[in-house]
């Protein structure tokens, strides 16, 4: 069974910002453990089933990585909405409470907008010794991890809350793609083989690349078709990236 027959049917789904019913439901991408949809996720929320949330959505810093250094070099999104504090508080931070109603959710927000999310039930962080991103009492050296109700694993104990973080990610098109290892470290910890994975902001595809590679499902919802293709790409091509 694919991730895609999680979906309920498009009587569910409600299209509450105006795009079609039909295009928000016809999936942009499947195979036998994957689906990504190319659609805003408000939309679909009320029409999916899963057992876990895993997201790394935008930090509202214009596509950089919240430290006073990235203007060097730095990304931008290609989308059609402002990466911003504002963005964080009115769309994504709201997404999230829906998504912390109804599954356990595990997301990695970025330093700036941090106080913007609800209080997390657990707390952990990517530490990164090599990281070379100022703020104004230090190095960033440390991505949040917030933890919204149990573990579906039920393991615990012994189970950590945060991880040291060395791999580089690839360069393939996205401002902030998450590493791969770390991403299936994490993921690895808070899901287990066969469960289904949701990822409402998906970006280039990580969160579901993971998921390919450790036996597991998930549910990709992406606003950006050029991610959506991007991340498409990377599924298609199989390998261990």
């Amino acid at each position: 069974m694919s991730a895609a027959e999680t979906i309920l049917s498009p009587e569910a789904v409600t299209g509450a910002h105006g795009s079609s019913l039909q295009r928000l439901v016809r999936p942009y991408y499947v195979d036998s453990h994957c689906t990504i949809f190319n659609a805003d996720c408000r939309d679909l929320l009320d029409a999916i089933e899963c057992d876990c949330v895993l997201t790394d959505p935008p930090y509202g810093i214009n596509g950089g990585r919240g430290s006073m250094s990235t203007e060097r070099g730095r990304g931008n999104y290609t989308t059609g909405f402002d990466d911003t504090p504002e963005y964080i508080r009115e769309v994504v931070a709201d997404v999230i409470r829906r998504c912390v109603a109804k599954w356990p959710t595990v997301v990695t927000p970025g330093n700036r907008n941090l106080m913007q999310y609800p209080q997390p039930d657990s707390f952990g962080c990517y530490y990164q010794p090599a990281a070379v991103g100022l703020q104004t009492w230090g190095n960033l050296d440390a991505q949040p991890i917030l933890y919204y109700g149990k573990n579906p694993t039920k393991r615990n104990f012994g189970t950590p809350c945060s991880y040291t973080m060395t791999e580089t990610p690839e360069k393939n098109g996205h401002p902030c793609p998450k590493p791969i290892a770390a991403w299936k470290r994490l993921m690895c910890n808070v899901t287990l083989e066969n469960m289904t994975i949701l990822d409402p902001f998906m970006g280039s595809g990580t969160t579901l690349l993971a998921a390919k590679q450790t036996n597991r499902r998930a549910i990709g919802i992406e606003l950006n078709e050029a991610y959506c293709e991007i991340a498409a790409n990377r599924l298609a091509q199989g390998v261990l990236l």
